[in-house]
């Protein structure tokens, strides 16, 4: 009778352990599967054409927040660390927006005089007109005004590149250890398009209707471009930012290395949008 009582519990045992397996083996069955599906949304695209019709070699990566998708081409240079060049005047204009530094778009930075090469430069200058020219002399100056501690404490709220801000303390991200790569680039847009920052929601307003590049019916391309030194004969090129279309916006970022800053600069806008045309945001 014992014997038969527990011939019956192990039997018993057997198949509730039989179907516990079965459950566990389902329920990870379908966790890979869920996986496998996010893992899928991370796709390589071969955008080689585009670049080389400019004789450069780049990478780009793309987010669709919609859809939670990455698409990149050339990986590995996506995730390579450069200078921020003028990309980082998207930061910098929150940093002195929300600092009081500059109190609106309508606020004048008065020239002392100095020739630059560019002619745009010239004159005073407002946040608008600096943004629009890529005026560096109205952020280097300004930069003595922030003081380097007070970058330091931005760049690591925002968890901007490598925080790494050693070099010319009003050049730091045209010169010296400052490093961003273009996968970085993006974890960065995501987090100023969002309101994800520690400024005031103004500010990155302000700086959202400062980089507006084309405004159409059917959709609204953004962007920044940066160009900075790698060597005495090579630079980097970036352009960066996203486009809002319906369904939710598409951010971006591209970089690409040249001997040719002047002859190469039209070709970030040129390289980008051809992107977005292919696959049809603008």
């Amino acid at each position: 009778m014992i014997t038969g009582r527990i011939e019956y519990r192990t039997k018993v045992d057997d198949f509730l352990f039989m179907k516990c397996l079965r459950h566990t083996i389902s329920f990870f069955g379908v966790l890979m599967i869920i996986l496998t599906g996010c893992k899928q949304k991370d796709s390589e695209r071969d955008f080689k054409a585009h670049f080389e019709k400019y004789s450069v070699e780049g990478c780009i990566v793309l987010y669709n927040q919609a859809d939670d998708q990455y698409i990149r081409y050339n990986s590995s240079q996506c995730d390579s660390g450069f200078l921020p060049a003028s990309t980082f005047k998207i930061p910098n204009s929150l940093i002195l927006l929300n600092e009081g530094v500059i109190s609106d778009t309508a606020q004048y930075i008065r020239w002392d005089g100095h020739e630059w090469p560019h002619a745009s430069w010239n004159q005073d200058q407002t946040l608008r007109t600096a943004m629009k020219y890529s005026c560096v002399w109205v952020y280097t100056r300004l930069a003595d005004t922030i003081g380097i501690e007070k970058y330091y404490e931005y760049v690591r709220a925002f968890d901007y590149g490598n925080k790494n801000l050693e070099g010319p303390p009003s050049r730091f991200w045209l010169a010296g250890a400052f490093r961003i790569s273009a996968n970085q680039q993006i974890d960065f847009l995501r987090k100023f398009y969002s309101y994800n920052l520690p400024v005031s929601r103004e500010s990155i307003d302000i700086v959202k209707d400062l980089i507006i590049l084309e405004k159409t019916d059917d959709y609204t391309l953004c962007g920044k471009t940066g160009g900075g030194m790698l060597s005495d004969t090579e630079y980097i090129m970036w352009l960066v930012d996203y486009v809002e279309k319906d369904g939710g916006p598409w951010f971006y970022a591209m970089n690409f290395r040249t001997d040719d800053y002047d002859g190469k600069a039209q070709a970030r806008y040129d390289i980008v949008k051809d992107i977005l045309k292919e696959l049809g945001l603008i």
